[in-house]
């Protein structure tokens, strides 16, 4: 135990594909990256108010999963968690597109899945399916606008495109070892927008309904 504290590695020799700017394992011993982890809440937040208060239950289950694996991805810096954070990131995004367009073949899921584990060792992979996914989901939304829910869409682009540049500069801090933006904590950032952004997207499917 004691060696595992003194090297900062108590989960084991991070394995992740994609690299954050926040400092490891500075306030605790057992949590890699406190302030990414401790904001991975706003989505196990937004997943029980989904629950608890919308139609939506199984993606509310989902968001939450997101938000669990999202702490076990920062919480350990280790390839299985990201791998849970990351498949749970995909079948959101699936099924909010199923909500969207109830058409949509359910196997597809499944070939998809299997596609990511299959490369699940290339970050590229998961980025390429995911940003397909958002543009599709992104395609439907805005078949569906109307005066009931445009507020709450413009919000939701909002929310995720600021949400994506904060993802961007830790990025661009975690490769190039900028201090100066350490300090702002984007990634964690990225969690609390693009939490809230899921809050909005899911009032929009709950205030339209299906088809």
């Amino acid at each position: 135990m004691l060696y595992m504290i003194h090297t900062g590695t108590f989960w084991g020799a991070p394995d992740t594909t994609v690299n954050f700017c926040e400092s490891k394992y500075n306030r605790f011993y057992f949590i890699a990256e406190y302030y990414n982890t401790l904001s991975a809440g706003c989505y196990m937040m937004v997943g029980l108010l989904t629950f608890f208060f919308t139609r939506l239950k199984f993606l509310g289950k989902i968001v939450f999963l997101i938000g669990l694996g999202t702490m076990l991805l920062h919480a350990t810096l280790r390839h299985w968690a990201q791998m849970c954070d990351e498949i749970s990131l995909l079948l959101l995004s699936f099924y909010t597109i199923v909500e969207l367009n109830p058409l949509t073949p359910m196997y597809i899921i499944y070939p998809l899945l299997i596609c990511y584990i299959l490369f699940s060792n290339n970050f590229a992979m998961f980025f390429f399916i995911f940003t397909i996914m958002q543009i599709v989901i992104a395609k439907y939304i805005k078949k569906t606008i109307n005066n009931k829910n445009r507020k709450w869409i413009i919000l939701y682009t909002v929310s995720f495109i600021a949400g994506s540049i904060c993802w961007i500069l830790d990025q661009i801090c975690g490769k190039y070892g900028i201090d100066l933006l350490k300090d702002y904590q984007f990634h964690a950032w990225w969690h609390l927008l693009t939490a809230t952004a899921c809050g909005f997207g899911i009032i929009i499917l709950h205030i339209g309904g299906r088809g």
